[in-house]
């Protein structure tokens, strides 16, 4: 029998933890025992319909998937002491009819309620489509309303029937709802990014007490922001940094951190990152360059990195990046020496120069920002995800996105397109020539495509794109100061009539509409406008009174 190779994918959890998914092999045997035998009775009852023995034969259709006739997905997470544990296990088995398949599976006893089964079913169904499957059918017990509750969430036409005290579901699986299974995501992505952006406690490690080190300075930022929680430095001597004591690793701290924020060097990062995993930490941001920038060996140390963040149900922003900072909680864990000028706009970046660039200008032409976070590498948190937070937070109005590469154009557009509908999205994108997408495959290992394709994307997605920094800055200013239109009709305001003729033009290949004046309106400007100046134009000819002139006059 073939066997297909071995699969991994992440899902995010209705609380915001993250779940690794990969299809089990023959290896997996003794562990897929041991989990079914760790079920409570009830649950092993409801799962094999009474039977409560559990050998080789139970999980032997488990360990043959080959997706055609069968196929798993096994759920994994990293128990406390950091060994990799199964909580989770989803199968499907192809009928008579190779349309129908039927499905079932079992979830950890202590982890009901997070949204796993509905996530396992929403994984499994996407595998089975894509080999001609329609229809997924299940046999429930009438008390089992647990799995019946995951077949109404999980977004498929279902239809259900009462057979010899069996409950039959067939859900129709080439057909979910897209919608529900948006909001799913929505609302898991936004939960797993809330110690980003509200942590009441944060650990820098690789905080040296020498001045001019990365992570010492980075420590010493978020002192002199005020950060309005608890802020630890670690170092290998547990020394003191500014004052704060120091700890020798983040496992002697005195609480479990919300944020850890890694400054060592790569080499060290995965050693760092297990233990802060392990300590209970569930965000991570790696500063730490030395990853898939430089090349093959270090692309798969990323790898490694994420697999790690992933098993203990995690994030992770980064690496290779500049850092994070929130006005919510006062937090500046950047290398920007001044803190964020509080405000309504949120800027993700993907260059951590530029980000930098962009909140000295925020500084200095007054636009305050909500968030902005450095994204380097995007491992794991992409601007796709953020976008997801700042769609729900209240301190956002105004987006800003600084972007070289694409992870998944699709879900960018329908995201964006539904946030763009409240809150503009202002962004710029770099890499689009030869040089430039050569020059961001080094920067932070991006995939550019073509100008064209990213025009088109913005535009299906309502997002308003900046081809400079001055001109993402102007735009910037421009929303975060002035209420959004209602609708797409224009007034021009002029004193000069070819700048109104520029204007109108303008207005016109953006779409945007110049009605003709109503007739009380032009009544009320012929008052004040010479005669003959109101009439014939769609726009208002007007100036102050200049110094020695009685009236104004329009060229």
């Amino acid at each position: 029998m073939t066997t297909a190779p071995l699969l991994a994918e992440d899902v995010v959890l209705r609380d915001g933890s993250t779940l690794r998914l990969r299809a089990p092999t023959a290896v997996d045997e003794d562990t897929l025992i041991g989990f079914f035998q760790a079920l409570s009775p009830d649950s092993r009852y409801l799962r094999f319909h009474g039977a409560t023995i559990v050998d080789q034969t139970t999980v032997a259709c488990a360990l043959e998937t080959d997706w055609h006739r069968r196929g798993s997905l096994l759920g994994e997470l990293a128990d406390p002491a950091g060994l990799v544990r199964p909580v989770a296990l989803a199968t499907y088995v192809r009928l008579h009819d190779p349309r129908r398949a039927e499905v079932a599976f079992a979830v950890a006893d202590e982890l009901h309620g997070r949204g796993i089964g509905t996530r396992l079913l929403e994984r499994l169904a996407a595998h089975a489509a894509e080999v001609g499957i329609e229809e997924f059918v299940a046999e429930v017990l009438p008390q089992n309303a647990a799995m019946l509750r995951v077949f109404d969430d999980a977004g498929f036409e279902t239809a259900r029937a009462l057979q010899g005290g069996v409950i039959e579901v067939v859900l129709r699986i080439e057909s979910p709802s897209a919608a529900i299974a948006d909001r799913r995501d929505h609302v898991a992505v936004a939960a797993s990014l809330e110690p980003f952006f509200l942590p009441s406690s944060v650990a820098v490690v690789g905080a040296s007490p020498r001045r001019g080190t990365i992570g010492g300075e980075l420590f010493r930022n978020v002192l002199a922001a005020d950060f309005t929680g608890a802020v630890y430095p670690v170092n290998r001597g547990g020394e003191p940094v500014g004052g704060v004591a120091g700890y020798a690793t983040i496992a002697d701290l005195p609480e479990t951190v919300d944020l850890a924020v890694v400054c060592v060097p790569g080499g060290a990062v995965l050693a760092a990152a297990r233990t802060a995993l392990e300590s209970g930490v569930r965000a991570l941001c790696v500063i730490s360059a030395g990853f898939a920038e430089i090349g093959a060996e270090g692309a798969a140390r990323q790898e490694e990195l994420l697999a790690l963040v992933r098993a203990h149900g995690a994030r992770l922003v980064g690496p290779n990046c500049l850092g994070i900072a929130s006005s919510a909680t006062r937090l500046n864990a950047t290398f920007a020496r001044r803190a964020l000028p509080a405000g309504r706009a949120a800027f993700s970046s993907q260059s951590g120069a530029l980000g930098l660039a962009l909140l000295e200008e925020a500084d200095a032409r007054g636009l305050g920002l909500s968030s902005f976070v450095s994204i380097g590498n995007k491992a794991d948190v992409s601007s796709n995800d953020l976008l997801e937070y700042w769609e729900e937070d209240d301190q956002t109005d105004l987006v800003l996105l600084y972007l070289e590469s694409f992870g998944n154009p699709r879900k960018f557009a329908r995201v964006a397109g539904r946030v763009a509908r409240t809150k503009p999205i202002l962004a710029m994108r770099s890499g689009t020539s030869r040089a430039g997408a050569r020059a961001a495959s080094s920067h932070t290992a991006a995939l550019a495509s073509s100008d064209a394709a990213v025009e088109a994307l913005f535009w299906q997605a309502g997002v308003l794109r900046a081809r400079t920094l001055e001109e993402l800055l102007d735009a910037a200013v421009l929303f975060s100061t002035q209420p959004l239109p209602l609708g797409n009709r224009v007034a021009v305001l002029t004193n000069a009539g070819g700048l109104g003729i520029l204007c109108a033009d303008a207005c016109d290949g953006a779409g945007l509409t110049l009605p003709e004046l109503a007739e009380e309106t032009r009544g009320a400007l012929l008052g004040v406008v010479p005669a003959g100046r109101a009439s014939p134009i769609r726009w208002t000819c007007w100036a102050p009174p200049p110094p020695r002139r009685t009236r104004p006059r329009c060229p």
